[in-house]
């Protein structure tokens, strides 16, 4: 897994749970990284669920919790990273069309050996998305609290409901989306 996902976590944990707790998570959750995480680097993806489970055990919330909690606060940094993704979108379904293509050329171009997950959709209608999602990570429950970074950041809600999930044996996750009137629209 690529260093800035380790980055966001870092500054997840130090805005959840303080920069002393961070120094003591890194420092006692014996990782196989003794390095500092760096953006382009590549980690062991064991090294980042080791740091979930710190952030698991000191909040004292499920794990499902922790990623979604993760995938909302992972929206405005990678908004401001990555501005010329995300600005040319009005609405989450046009950007969320975007994703799979962004990570298929340009997450590839600037990290090298990234291993992205795969998304692929359906739109039945103007207001609905299907999203397919696709990785050996399984990783659904932060790919929803991204979902509801986004919902936040467009300021359009999204309702989801999961329809299909890896971790119950099915070959991808399937997220059927509902894009709502923003607040305050008749």
């Amino acid at each position: 897994m690529k260093g800035i996902i380790f980055n966001l976590l870092e500054d997840f944990i130090v805005e959840n749970l303080g920069d002393e707790a961070l120094e003591e998570i890194l420092a006692g959750t014996g990782l196989r990284t003794t390095e500092p995480f760096v953006g382009p680097g590549s980690y062991p993806d064991e090294d980042l669920m080791a740091l979930v489970a710190q952030v698991v055990e000191r909040m004292g919330i499920p794990t499902d919790e922790a990623l979604r909690a993760f995938g909302r606060f992972c929206i405005p940094p990678l908004v401001r990273r990555f501005p010329g993704f995300v600005t040319p979108h009005s609405h989450p379904k046009d950007f969320l069309l975007t994703v799979d293509a962004f990570h298929s050329t340009e997450i590839n171009k600037l990290f090298e050996g990234a291993q992205c997950p795969r998304f692929h959709y359906e739109s039945p209608a103007p207001d609905r998305l299907i999203m397919r999602y696709e990785s050996e990570r399984r990783l659904c429950a932060l790919v929803e609290g991204l979902l509801e970074g986004v919902a936040t950041h467009f300021d359009v809600p999204i309702r989801h409901s999961q329809t299909a999930c890896m971790l119950h044996g099915d070959p991808a996750c399937v997220f059927d989306l509902t894009f709502l009137p923003p607040p305050g629209t008749p």
